[in-house]
């Protein structure tokens, strides 16, 4: 990912009522200092997603706390020199999820929630884009270490799945092992596996695509476990880990199996 460096600078807060004039003395009057009450706004970072580049501004102070990743792009969190960062590989939808938990800190969740139920509202298609928006959101906290973010993204990402009664599409299982990194992915790749065979061995045969039937799915998955070695092994270790355990799969339902609490661009 290349940052781009700007030359323009952020515009400086002025009193517009900076300069007066005495009418005598044609003498002008210091500029009054800022109320306590209303504190200069703290310096904004420009991030460009996707590659169209999507502009948008975050709160540098907090952005740079997140992650070395953007403290060692953006520096010194209370200058205002003007730096853009440009992630071409980035979604916009996710990225601004991620905006949204910097600005909300703990008020995030409560967002996020209100956020999946007006899509779910809304229909499929909308679920179906905030889905794919959460999973990416996943992987990018998983990327940069936001182990926190990862936890609640996994949690939404459940909850999303109860909601609208899906089972796990094979489109995900083909993003997770063809496009996406192995460390970044695990959570999400072994969560999926569990799906997976909670469907193959008696769960419900539920669809996350209205014109897939719910018996041509689990053709889909064993096609995808001759054709991908990785997700045949995960699923291989998921299956003997469940044997040794002595768990019944078919009431191990990974969809109430909440952590700590292609897809469109």
């Amino acid at each position: 990912m290349v940052p781009l460096f700007s030359p323009s600078g952020f515009g400086r807060f002025k009193d517009s009522h900076s300069r007066l004039t005495a009418s005598a003395s044609q003498k002008s009057v210091p500029s009054p200092m800022p109320s306590p009450s209303q504190p200069s706004p703290e310096p904004m970072a420009t991030v460009l997603i996707g590659p169209k580049q999507q502009r948008f501004k975050v709160n540098k102070r907090l952005l740079c706390a997140t992650s070395p990743f953007f403290a060692d792009r953006f520096g010194d969190p209370s200058s205002s020199k003007s730096i853009s960062l440009w992630l071409p590989r980035e979604s916009s939808s996710m990225f601004g999820l991620f905006v949204d938990w910097v600005h909300l800190g703990l008020r995030f969740r409560p967002h996020l929630d209100e956020m999946i139920s007006n899509a779910y509202d809304a229909g499929l298609e909308a679920s179906q884009n905030i889905h794919w928006s959460l999973i990416r959101l996943h992987l990018f906290a998983s990327r940069l270490g936001l182990y926190r973010l990862q936890d609640l993204a996994m949690d939404s990402i459940q909850d999303l799945y109860l909601r609208c009664d899906w089972d796990v599409p094979s489109g995900l299982i083909t993003f997770l092992y063809t496009e996406c990194e192995d460390l970044a992915a695990i959570r999400l790749r072994r969560w999926a596996v569990a799906m997976v065979a909670f469907s193959f061995t008696g769960g419900p045969r539920l669809t996350f695509h209205p014109q897939q039937s719910a018996t041509s799915e689990p053709t889909r998955f064993s096609d995808l476990l001759e054709e991908l070695p990785e997700f045949a092994s995960d699923y291989d270790i998921h299956m003997e880990k469940m044997r040794l355990s002595g768990l019944d799969i078919r009431f191990k339902n990974p969809h109430a199996a909440h952590s700590s609490q292609p897809p469109p661009q």
